[in-house]
Formats: C-alpha cells, sequence, structure tokens
C-alpha cells in the first residue's frame, strides 16, 4: 500500500498474529471492535481495501492503514477518545520509512493529552528504536509519568516480529532486545514495565492490546498482556516478575493480579528449576498472605511443589492455625505434600480423618503413607458414620497397601448399611435406597472382596447381605463371594474348549507335585466358592418378578447381571442350567433376560442350538421391537422396565458374534448338545 509523498508502507501482519494476538484473530473485544469501526467510517476507507489473508481483524486493521499515515495522524484530533485510542495500535503495525513517520509520531507522543493515547505512540515509535534520537526519546521518558515510562519500556522491548532477511525481532518473538542495542536491559526498563499493575496498567487497558474482553479487567488484563509478552525473553521476565511477586507481598500490587504471576513463576520453575528456584520462596511466602485470593493462587502450582522452600511453606500452611484459618488452602498443601510421600502432611491428614472431611481424592494421594494413615481410618471407620463418608474412606483407600486389620471395622459398616437399606426397601417395594448409601455399600463389599475374604466374620456378613431385601446390594455381596475363586477356568463343554482342557490336563502332567497339589487345592477352592454362590444367584433370579426395582442405580438390571456371573463360572454352574433354560425358552420372558440366559448357558454347557436361535432372534432390531410390543404379561412388563431396544439387540448381537467365531475356530459338528432345542418365541 502506498502513500504519497512518504515512500511505500506496508502492513506489518506478522507482528499481528506472532506477536500480539497469537492466532485468534478476531477481535479482542466488541470496545475495540466498534472503536476501529468509527475510524474506518471516518476515514472513509472503502470495503474490500484490507489484507484478508490471516484473519478480519488483521484485514479490518490493514484498511485503516490503507488510509495513509497522514490520514491516520490527524484523527489524534479527532473528538471520540476511542477513535483516538485506536490510531496508536493501527500505527504500530505500519511498516513505513522512517523519516516519513518517526517525526510526527514523536510530536505528538509529546503532546498527547490522554495517556492511552501517549503510551500508544511510544510502543509505536519502539518500531524505529534503532535511531538515536528516537531511542533517547524513549530512554528519558522511561524517567517520566507512569503511562510514559510503560510505553516507552514497552516500545525498547517490543520490536516488530522478525521478518526473512534478517528484520528486527521482538521479545514476544524470542529475542531480547536492549536499550542500546547491545548487552542486557537495563534496570531501568525492567522497572517501567511493573508499573503495568497500576495507573499505567489503566491507561493500557484502554488499548486494544489489552481489551478488557481478550485480556481480562484492569488491572489483571494489562499485567496478564505484559506477561505474555515478555514469554520470549525469560531473563528479563523473572526480573520483572522477582519485583512483582515483592509488590504483591507487601500490598502494593492489587490481589487480582497474582493468580497471573504464581503462574508466571510456575511456568519458569518448570522450564530451569535451578535459574528460576528464587520465586519458590516469594510464591511461597504467599501462602501466609492476608488476603484469601493470593493464598489461593499461591498454593495453585504445578511445578514449584518440587522446591525445598516451597515444600516448607505448604508445610506450615497444611495444619495448625494457618489450616484453620484457611481450610481451602490447606487442603490444596496436604494434596501437593501427600502426592509427594512428604510426612509433614500426616498431622493434617489425620484431623481431616478424625473430623469427617479427608475425601477420597485427598486419600488416594496418600498411598505412600498408608501404613502411618490406617489406624487413623479404623478409628474413624468405627463409628456410625454417614454413607458418604463410609464411602469416601473406602473408595480414597481402594489402592492403598495394608488394609487387612482395619476388616472389622469395614465389616461392621457394611451391616449397618445393609439394615439402613434393607428397611427402605422392605418399607416400600418401589423404593429406590439413596445412592451414596447403595455406592457405600459396594465400596465395603469390594474391600472385603480385597482384604476380607479369610475372615469368618466378614464371610457370614456377605452371606447375609447376599439374601437381604435389597437385589442390588445383595449383587455386591455375591461380586465379593466370587473373590474366593481362585481359579479362572471357565471351560465350555465344546471340542475346541476340551481340546484346550487336554492340552492343559498334559502340561500339567509335566508339573512338580507340590504345583500340581497347588493347581488341584485351587480348584477346590473354585469349586467350594461356586456351590455357595450359585445358590445366591438364582435367588436373585427366583426374585425377578417380585414387586420393586430390577434396575440397579447405575442402570444395570439384576436379572442380566446373575446371569452374566453365572456364566463367569462356566462348568462349575452346571447345576443352574435348567433354569436358566427355562429362562431363555420362555416367551413370555423380557428379551434381555433371554438374552442373558442364553449367552450365560453357552459358557456353562457349550450349547449352540439352544443359543443361537435366540440371540438370533433378538439381534435383528425389528423383531426385538415387536416382540417387545406385543409381549402381554404383567410379569414381562415389569422386567422389560428401563428396556431399550438397540442395547438388546446390540447385546444380542455380540453374544452372536462371539459364539459363531468360537464355533467356526472349533471346526464342523461342534455346535454343542442340549437335551433339547431352543426356541425363538
Amino acid at each position: 500500500m502506498e502513500s504519497a509523498g512518504e515512500g511505500r508502507v506496508t502492513f506489518d501482519w506478522q507482528s499481528v498474529v506472532y506477536r500480539d494476538f497469537d492466532v485468534d484473530l478476531d477481535e479482542p473485544g466488541s470496545r475495540s471492535g466498534a472503536a476501529l469501526d468509527a475510524l474506518l467510517d471516518d476515514l472513509g476507507v472503502p470495503e474490500g481495501e484490507g489484507w484478508a489473508l490471516v484473519g478480519a481483524w488483521a484485514e479490518q486493521l490493514s484498511r485503516a492503514l490503507a488510509a495513509g499515515v497522514p490520514e491516520l495522524l490527524r484523527r489524534l484530533t479527532h473528538p471520540d477518545v476511542a477513535v483516538r485510542r485506536m490510531v496508536p495500535v493501527v500505527l504500530a503495525y505500519a511498516a513505513a520509512p522512517a523519516d516519513a513517520i518517526v517525526p510526527a509520531i514523536r510530536e505528538h507522543s509529546l503532546h498527547a493529552t490522554d495517556p492511552a493515547v501517549r503510551l500508544g505512540l511510544l510502543l509505536v515509535l519502539g518500531r524505529y528504536a534503532d535511531r538515536p534520537d528516537v531511542r533517547a526519546q524513549l530512554r528519558r521518558c522511561l524517567r517520566g509519568e507512569p503511562a510514559a515510562a510503560l510505553g516507552a519500556a514497552l516500545g525498547l522491548l517490543l520490536r516488530p516480529a522478525p521478518r526473512p532477511g534478517g528484520a528486527p525481532a521482538g521479545v514476544g518473538s524470542g529475542a531480547t532486545s536492549t536499550t542500546d542495542g547491545a548487552g542486557p536491559v537495563e534496570d531501568v526498563v525492567v522497572e517501567a514495565l511493573t508499573l503495568c499493575g497500576g495507573e499505567a496498567g489503566a491507561a493500557l487497558g484502554e488499548l486494544a492490546w489489552c481489551d478488557p474482553e481478550w485480556a481480562g479487567a484492569v488491572p489483571y488484563g494489562p499485567v496478564d498482556a505484559v506477561d505474555s509478552w515478555l514469554v520470549g525473553a525469560p531473563e528479563v521476565r523473572s526480573r520483572w516478575l522477582a519485583l512483582m511477586l515483592a509488590a504483591l507481598g507487601d500490598g502494593r500490587l492489587d490481589t487480582v493480579t497474582a493468580r497471573v504471576l504464581v503462574g508466571a513463576a510456575d511456568q519458569l520453575y518448570s522450564t530451569d528449576s535451578t535459574r528460576y528456584a528464587c520465586h519458590a520462596a516469594a510464591v511461597g511466602a504467599l501462602l501466609d498472605h492476608p488476603d484469601p485470593a493470593v493464598r489461593r493462587a499461591a498454593v495453585s502450582t504445578n511445578y514449584l511443589h518440587a522446591y525445598g522452600s516451597y515444600l516448607d511453606a505448604l508445610a506450615v500452611a497444611a495444619s495448625g492455625p494457618a489450616a484453620r484459618r484457611d481450610p481451602e488452602v490447606a487442603q490444596a498443601a496436604l494434596a501437593r505434600l501427600a502426592r509427594r510421600g512428604d510426612r509433614r502432611c500426616l498431622p493434617g491428614l489425620r484431623e481431616r480423618v478424625a473430623v469427617g472431611t479427608a475425601g477420597a481424592e485427598l486419600l488416594r494421594l496418600a498411598a505412600a503413607l498408608a501404613d502411618d494413615l490406617w489406624p487413623a481410618i479404623r478409628e474413624r471407620l468405627a463409628q456410625d458414620l454417614p454413607a458418604a463418608e463410609v464411602n469416601a474412606l473406602l473408595t480414597g483407600t481402594q489402592q492403598w497397601r495394608g488394609g487387612g486389620p482395619a476388616v472389622p471395622e469395614v465389616v461392621a459398616a457394611l451391616e449397618r448399611l445393609s439394615r439402613r437399606i434393607d428397611a427402605t426397601v422392605s418399607g416400600d417395594p418401589d423404593a429406590r435406597p439413596q445412592f451414596v448409601e447403595l455406592e457405600a455399600a459396594s465400596a465395603t463389599c469390594a474391600f472385603l472382596r480385597r482384604w476380607g475374604l479369610d475372615d469368618a466374620r466378614a464371610l457370614a456378613a456377605l452371606r447375609r447381605v447376599a439374601v437381604g431385601a435389597d437385589p442390588e446390594t445383595g449383587l455386591a455381596a455375591i461380586r465379593a463371594l466370587m473373590g474366593q475363586n481362585t481359579s479362572t477356568d471357565t471351560t465350555k463343554h465344546s471340542s475346541a474348549h476340551s481340546s484346550a482342557q487336554s492340552s492343559r490336563h498334559s502340561s500339567t502332567d509335566s508339573l512338580t507335585d507340590a504345583a500340581a497339589d497347588s493347581a488341584d487345592s485351587a480348584d477346590s477352592a473354585a469349586d467350594a466358592m461356586a456351590s455357595q454362590v450359585i445358590p445366591l444367584l438364582l435367588n436373585v433370579l427366583a426374585r425377578r418378578h417380585r414387586p420393586g426395582r430390577v434396575v440397579g442405580r447405575r442402570g444395570w438390571r439384576f436379572d442380566d447381571n446373575a446371569c452374566g456371573w453365572l456364566g463367569e463360572l462356566g462348568r462349575r454352574a452346571g447345576a443352574a442350567a435348567p433354569a436358566l433354560r427355562g429362562m431363555r425358552d420362555d416367551p413370555a420372558e423380557a428379551g434381555a433376560l433371554r438374552v442373558a440366559a442364553a449367552d450365560a448357558l453357552w459358557h456353562i454347557t457349550g450349547d449352540a442350538t439352544g443359543a443361537l436361535p435366540v440371540l438370533r432372534h433378538f439381534a435383528n432390531p425389528g423383531i426385538a421391537s415387536a416382540t417387545a410390543a406385543t409381549t402381554a404379561t404383567e410379569r414381562a412388563s415389569v422386567a422389560n422396565e428401563d428396556g431399550d431396544d438397540a442395547t438388546l439387540s446390540a447385546r444380542a448381537q455380540d453374544a452372536l458374534r462371539r459364539i459363531e467365531h468360537e464355533i467356526a475356530a472349533a471346526g464342523p459338528g461342534d455346535e454343542g448338545d442340549d437335551d433339547r432345542p431352543g426356541t425363538a418365541g
């Protein structure tokens, strides 16, 4: 784009993309968009004049620049302050011969009455800071009023984005600019940058670079903008950050900036934990700041908690008077200490366990300290606790080691929960126990499956719960009892599996006598477990037509689960086969139950002739829907509660694919042998 009499003026779109707005090139906010529209209208720039390759905002900026530098400079006296403030933003991307633009910019920067305009014009002058007269003016302004000092510092540091051919690079682009072309950035420049947190920041906040919709309100937005501009110059950023953290700590800086500064310290530490460790102590000191917002920002770190002085500050915040003053910060501090296995978190953790505020997530993080915390957990579980707390304690310690000694307390908790749940269901079969009660009961059963199956009282409690009034809790107890199985033999009576079994037996012959005895013992234990749980699972199935819930808290059908678990037992569940055949072949039963029974029977008996017709029937979505629509009996209506034709069809298709694949792998003539043919209904 040309401007008469002033040489070629081009649009520096690289600085828009790489320095100021990254790649999100829409307008930074409605305020800035309206101001630029007003400027374009006043300039009378026609549509289609802009440079449209990198986004709408850059296109609009380039359209304004197409009017020429003289026209833009004349708008610095426009009666609308929003228009005046947009002029420096446009000029910041004018790559023009210095003689054509510098004298006018220098003159206007000296006499502009609006701090925001003055700041913006000094930033524009930074494009020409290699000129001695410009550099001298910017250095003088560093000692001037706040807006001018900040503008001069930004001008000296934010040079144009790099261009092919070796053009200057700005701080935000990864190069460290200087005040004299060589050497480190002077302290006076860094000190001027800290003015972004005060009235100079308010002036910067009036320009498009800090539109509140883009950067946030003053002073957060200007501080965040300066920090982002310094990312490419970590040494300068670190020096600026040290001054800003000190100001935040002694109250000279607004506390809303804490999140920006702590994030910057954390990021710098992550890049070089030795060079930037100095910020760890400063952030740690903020954990004792009188403003809770600062304390909460200071504890929200991802990397600093690896440093000693910051860990020391966390330990102070995690317990004692500091913890009582700010429990939220104490909780976060405990989490960071626990994750590292730092024993200084133990007093705080024990205190939270004792008063019932130790959440599951916090306990998960403390797994390395399990041996030290189990006594406190046991003491708490021994009390009659709310279901939510029982659930938190047991899910939080699920992966801990050494839970065996807590079995008596967990058994007592299960018995208390079971009584509450059974009382709810017994009073009204359609009543639904509280979700958290069911979750807690399930957690106690899962705990006992892992730690309590050698305990006679635990086994007795699980058996009682398994036949209780609530089938969902009963199934959780049955699942725990199934943990007694030390063998995973679910061999079907098909020739393929018989061959595998023969192969296994052949290899077993080569084992030592001790190993063979061990295998026999495992099989005996599995047989004993199956003999216990098969009647319990059949009891769940026998109760399927009683009034009440048929679906659990997470959408699983009770009868479906019972069939599936019988199938898991494989040939050991042969005693359940007659009952399962009756369910599979009864057209009045719910389709989901018939499919589950057919699948289970395949795992138990290897019967394909009975399973395949039923599965093929329900694998067809149209037939499955029609069957569900014409099922007339009361019990089928109950059994189909919460049914889903698509889910039923998918379940049948999945089972059908598995069985057909295994039959094909076994070879012809191995479809199984049922005592009667299956019917499709």
